[in-house]
């Protein structure tokens, strides 16, 4: 009980040091108990890039599989360096850890001054037992679609910002059969947000669930349920939010606060909840692999079965080739709307007694300068990825956690970004990858019309529904090319539209690193 407490009463550090001791030592028991194998990479990547315009290309600064959120708005030129280690013993028990340090040069520019700065980007220990993992600090997930869809296969939690220090309990899929026909898989995981927000320190708590059927020995069908929370921390009007084991639980099991959580919190769920749902289908034929997936998102509950003439979320069509030196190799086509949002507000005029009946100062139907005064709300609006009380909405470092395309509000003098300013867009994307005359390239091109927000009065901007044309060209010069021992990527970007301004731009990132590893 003592670590279940310090897990959920955010001593972050406390809990991190309980959990690294436990790794080691398991880590020791494993040295002396079974024939070792380890492996160990390393890695040294310069990249440098430079735009026309006040911010770089939507596609030279979003989207790179292992840069995760550490790509300015501006041009820049990064230092990147770490190493992984990972030893397997001979009875399932495996061992990781990798840390990368980050250094940045940035140029300024409207969302960030000048200056060269250096953080951790990762830093972890990991312990496994067959399909069973635990996580511990900041380690990335990995992209289950991979680089060339916008989200990598999860809306809610992409890769567009920095990781997140926590913990993460999680499986593989378990199969209760030899034939593989069904599986399961999930997680729990608690993370500590560090960055300048409006609820500082807020906690992030995160469970999943998914299961597999196969339909015949060619075709998978995947559901599953993925479920967030932002809670605690300490808020600059009122203080400390609650935050303890019980407090844990209930935003756990979505109930709602108690005497000492806000008005809001008491009559809806203690912290802000969101999360997705998902439907895949995997088709496995011998040359290639096709895959549908639709992507939801839920801010009010499950809403898997909608009504709308079309739902909100991410439809993605696959297609890869089992050969991967053919010249197009993977298409993937992406189809995202996130409009309807369960409609706008349904409001209906307020009784007297929820206009005299004392709710609290937190009321806005009671203030006669909002809005909505006199209007009682009780439904529609979801306004994805916002929230009124974790005013910073789902954002980490100035970026969304969730969808790219989301366009956050720009950091104010203290740094911190308040929300995101347009959470309603439709989209169509598409991305190619292949080898062209032994070059690995791959391209992009987005074009989105954004909505901006439901019942905002300052973002008139968007009423026109702005259009924007996003591409990206990346090739890949590999050591063979090259026939040194460093690999080149170079890549070419473009914004056209009216969401961001006009402007090209031009990368090069240097890779230099190897392996090593024993068996015994």
């Amino acid at each position: 009980m003592k670590y279940m407490v310090i897990f959920a009463g955010m001593n972050g550090n406390n809990c991190l040091l309980h959990i690294s001791s436990f790794l080691t030592a398991l880590l020791l028991c494993v040295l002396t108990n079974a024939q070792p194998g380890w492996k160990l990479d390393w890695n040294a990547d310069l990249y440098m890039n430079g735009g026309t315009g006040d911010y770089l290309p939507f596609w030279q600064r979003t989207g790179f599989d292992g840069y995760d959120g550490i790509m300015p708005y501006t041009s820049a030129a990064i230092l990147s360096a770490g190493a992984d280690f990972r030893y397997e013993s001979v009875n399932g028990i495996r061992m990781d850890a990798g840390a990368n340090l980050v250094g940045q040069a940035i140029t300024a520019g409207p969302w960030n001054s000048r200056g060269v700065k250096g953080f951790v980007d990762r830093l972890y220990i990991s312990g496994s037992w067959k399909m069973l993992h635990l996580d511990v600090g900041m380690k990335p997930r990995v992209r289950e679609l991979g680089d060339l869809s916008v989200t990598g296969g999860n809306l809610i939690y992409t890769s567009n910002t920095r990781n997140m220090p926590g913990i993460n309990a999680w499986s593989d899929w378990i199969y209760f059969e030899k034939g593989h026909w069904f599986g399961i898989r999930g997680n729990i995981a608690h993370y500590q947000t560090i960055d300048p927000r409006c609820i500082k320190n807020a906690m992030i708590h995160n469970k999943s669930f998914a299961f597999k059927i196969a339909l015949g020995r060619k075709v998978d069908l995947e559901a599953g349920l993925d479920h967030w929370a932002q809670w605690g921390g300490v808020s600059p009007t009122i203080g400390k939010r609650p935050s303890t084991f019980k407090d844990f639980m209930r935003v756990v099991l979505g109930k709602q606060g108690g005497a000492d959580a806000t008005l809001s919190d008491q009559i809806n769920a203690l912290g802000n909840h969101l999360g997705r749902e998902y439907l895949r289908v995997t088709w496995r034929a011998s040359a290639f692999e096709m895959l549908f997936q639709y992507d939801v998102p839920f801010e009010d509950g499950w809403v898997l079965i909608k009504t709308e003439p079309m739902p909100d979320g991410v439809y993605t069509l696959k297609f890869s080739l089992k050969d991967r030196k053919k010249f197009v190799t993977d298409v993937l086509y992406e189809f995202v709307s996130t409009t309807w949002q369960s409609g706008p507000i349904h409001d209906r005029p307020a009784t007297e007694e929820e206009m005299t009946t004392d709710y609290g100062k937190y009321v806005y139907w009671q203030d006669p300068n909002h809005h909505f005064y006199g209007r009682f709300v009780p439904g529609g609006m979801d306004n994805y990825f916002n929230n009124s009380e974790y005013a910073s909405g789902w954002t980490y470092y100035g970026r969304p956690i969730c969808l790219p395309l989301m366009i956050p509000y720009a950091p104010g003098e203290d740094g911190i970004t308040r929300g995101i300013v347009s959470n309603r867009v439709r989209a169509h994307h598409l991305g190619v990858k292949g080898v062209a005359w032994d070059l690995p390239y791959s391209f992009k091109a987005t074009y989105s019309s954004n909505w901006g927000r439901y019942y905002k009065k300052d973002e008139g901007f968007f009423a026109s529904h702005p259009k924007q044309l996003s591409l990206a060209l990346e090739v890949e010069l590999s050591e063979q090319v090259t026939k040194i021992p460093v690999s080149f990527v170079v890549g070419a970007y473009g914004d056209l539209g009216k969401v961001y301004r006009n402007g090209a731009g031009l990368s090069l990132r240097v890779i230099y690193g190897g392996s090593h590893s024993m068996r015994r």
